[in-house]
């Protein structure tokens, strides 16, 4: 059985020109970019913390892709989302309103916050160890899907 090939790119960072981030504009011409050379889905990373002193700020991984959203027809949207400083019902809703814009084609990358400049970001805990990160995201995963054993 033929195996499928699936092309993405990750998007994240400021890259070298850090107030180009800014322009909703530079997100959607990537993506719109990204569909038009036929790739599967583009990923977009965020970070609860600051950003680097060199940067002029950052958006919001899910509010990028819903702003991409009605500018695209094929390609898949997923954004990076941390588990760590967010409640499942606010992950929830922020991932079912983009899968609702794009017409069903909103994914989630799961990701942990993992660094004292995150949780510092959001005032909340401190940095707990990697198992118990990832553990939590897992909970959170099965609430958001609704599959709990």
């Amino acid at each position: 059985m033929p195996r499928e090939l699936h092309l993405s790119i990750a998007l994240g960072g400021a890259g070298h020109r850090p107030a180009e981030s800014l322009n909703a504009a530079h997100w959607t011409d990537l993506i719109s970019l990204a569909e038009q050379g036929t790739l599967d889905f583009v990923t977009v990373g965020g970070s609860p913390a600051p950003p680097p002193d060199d940067s002029a700020g950052r958006f919001d991984a899910v509010a990028i892709l819903a702003r991409a959203a009605p500018l695209t027809t094929r390609i898949r949207l997923v954004p990076a989302v941390t588990t760590t400083h967010t409640e499942p019902f606010h992950t929830s809703t922020a991932l079912t309103t983009l899968d609702h814009v794009s017409e069903g084609r909103a994914g989630w990358l799961v990701d942990v916050s993992s660094t004292e400049a995150e949780a510092l970001a959001v005032g909340r805990r401190g940095v707990a160890p990697a198992a118990e990160l990832w553990a939590e995201a897992a909970d959170t995963t099965r609430t958001g899907s609704g599959r709990w054993p």
